[in-house]
């Protein structure tokens, strides 16, 4: 029998932290662990658009390691997560969907049929405007920034274009399968927040997403394509706050191949019972929000009185484990980035089941939905980590609710307080809370699952690409789009011709250096800038 060998190919070898960890935990050799399938086209047993799957040369064990983005789009190809300028014309580079921005005017096209109802080739067209106590504020120029670097995610580069409107900042952000719009206030204007987005088309951008610093939302009323924030609803945010648009875009149109997570909390600010936060239905939902309170305590002013109580979600695609496969161990990890606790009142937080309406989306009352037979580990107040990764090691239960047909669905609750339905001694006005990141906020940070199984197959994928096969995947695509392909702008004009390299027939980003951001003008001439790769 021959000599089993250490992995050495450097494309195979393992490097994410949080597959090396739990590598560690469970005595495997990483040196003998390879990474056998990369991101991909769906594959039962073999590949997934939200999942690597790794090898340990020795036991034969499987891994696989799944979140809540899709890392490739409905054909298998890696995205291009940067925004380029072709002729005057703005796009995003290969994704689930297309976007082009033509001074402010967005057309957002989707590429594949969606779970949402969504078809291949629905679109919107919106030009917004903005109105601060009715009367409008134009941008100080129609042409956007593009920003060296993701505010959001210092992973991302090249992937956000602002708009300055002196009193307001408006920002589109784009990563894998997802499209972001948010007008970012710094301070209250102390008069009513309009923004009309004047919509055409058929595909539906969600509108309603508000936040301030503190991460809880603002109110604001949706009436058609209008988000409405009142004056007197801003007097108790603290700034800066948010408001914007989103839209989320699958690989694939099933319901039972998509993931969503976020957090459902109840309450307002305003004095409740903990009965009636506790047992009572969700006020608001988040499931497009990146860096938040993932449990939260927070006491009123008033006597025994409550303000919010959050739960958070996590559903993962698992549909492409193997049939045979028998899972012997498995780990969520949340990275967490901060933690709170005024009265000391220690919340710790464990892993629960869920169960919200649908797989691609929250809604209030999903609030009830998470279940309370812990499912992992108790990770503590002292214990819960700031600066990486959380690792929750999933027992017998929660190793059960594993599917190899679907979507895996958990929750995350505050348990010595919220599950035991036994409200810490009340002080008056305080908070407690631990802080972790969603899939929003992208690769470096998401949310993963790593599951250990045995019955791993032989096969490996070969549908997967990247760069020039990409990109003349997704110019066939386009062009042979009856309603997108000549508007779209030409973005993948001349790929076809063969060049490969940084010629005048690649793509291109337009920029000119202005301090920490880039102008992106129309008509002037073209800079080539090399795909950048993001960390996973």
């Amino acid at each position: 029998m021959a000599e089993i060998q250490k992995v050495t190919d450097p494309t195979k070898i393992v490097t994410d932290p949080t597959v090396l960890g739990v590598l560690a935990r469970q005595g495997i050799d990483k040196d003998y662990v390879e990474l056998c399938n990369d991101y991909g086209k769906r594959i039962k047993g073999v590949s997934s658009p939200y999942a690597r799957f790794y090898r340990d040369l020795k036991s034969g064990k499987g891994l696989m390691v799944v979140s809540g983005l899709p890392m490739v789009d409905a054909y298998g190809f890696g995205h291009e997560l940067e925004w380029t300028d072709k002729n005057g014309i703005i796009e995003n580079g290969n994704n689930i969907f297309h976007s082009t921005i033509d001074k402010g005017t967005v057309r957002l096209i989707a590429l594949s049929d969606q779970p949402t109802g969504a078809k291949k080739d629905d679109e919107s067209v919106y030009h917004p405007q903005l109105f601060i106590g009715g009367a409008e504020v134009q941008p100080l120029s129609l042409e956007p920034s593009l920003l060296e670097t993701d505010p959001v995610n210092p992973d991302y580069h090249y992937n956000v274009l602002e708009w300055d409107y002196g009193v307001c900042k408006r920002r589109i952000r784009i990563i894998e399968g997802r499209y972001r719009e948010r007008w970012i206030f710094p301070a209250s204007p102390d008069k009513d927040i309009r923004i009309k987005h004047n919509f055409n088309g058929n595909l539906n951008v969600k509108l309603g997403s508000t936040r301030d610093s503190r991460g809880l939302s603002l109110k604001v009323m949706v009436v058609e394509d209008e988000e409405i924030v009142a004056a007197a609803d801003l007097k108790d945010a603290v700034f800066p706050i948010e408001i914007g648009a989103s839209a989320t875009f699958y690989p694939d149109a099933h319901t039972e191949t998509s993931s969503v997570d976020g957090r459902v909390y109840a309450g307002d600010g305003t004095a409740q019972t903990w009965a009636s936060l506790h047992d009572g239905t969700g006020w608001t939902a988040e499931p497009s929000v990146t860096g938040t309170s993932i449990v939260y305590i927070g006491s009123h002013a008033t006597t025994s009185k409550w303000t919010y109580l959050v739960r958070s979600f996590y559903l993962f695609d698992t549909s492409s484990l193997p049939d045979d496969a028998v899972i012997s161990a498995a780990t969520l990890s949340i990275y967490g980035y901060n933690k709170q606790d005024d009265q000391g009142w220690t919340p710790n937080i464990c892993i629960y089941s869920s169960n919200p309406a649908s797989n691609t989306d929250l809604v209030a009352a999903d609030y009830t939905t998470p279940g309370t037979t812990g499912f992992s580990n108790t990770i503590t107040y002292a214990g819960w980590s700031t600066t990486g990764y959380n690792d929750f090691t999933l027992n017998s239960s929660g190793i059960a609710a594993i599917s190899k047909t679907g979507v895996s669905k958990f929750g995350a609750r505050n348990a010595n307080y919220d599950v035991a339905n036994s409200p810490p001694s009340w002080v008056a006005s305080k908070t407690s809370m631990l802080l972790g990141y969603f899939s929003e906020q992208g690769s470096g940070y998401k949310p993963k699952l790593v599951v250990t199984y045995e019955g791993i197959t032989d096969k490996t994928s070969t549908e997967t690409g990247s760069g020039l096969e990409a990109s003349l995947a997704a110019a066939a695509l386009i062009s042979g789009d009856s309603g997108a392909g000549s508007d779209i702008g030409g973005l993948w004009q001349g790929l076809s011709g063969g060049d490969t390299g940084g010629g005048s027939d690649t793509l291109k980003t337009l920029i000119v250096k202005a301090g920490s951001d880039t102008r992106l003008p129309s008509h002037q001439g073209q800079v080539a800038r090399p795909h950048k790769e993001v960390s996973l």
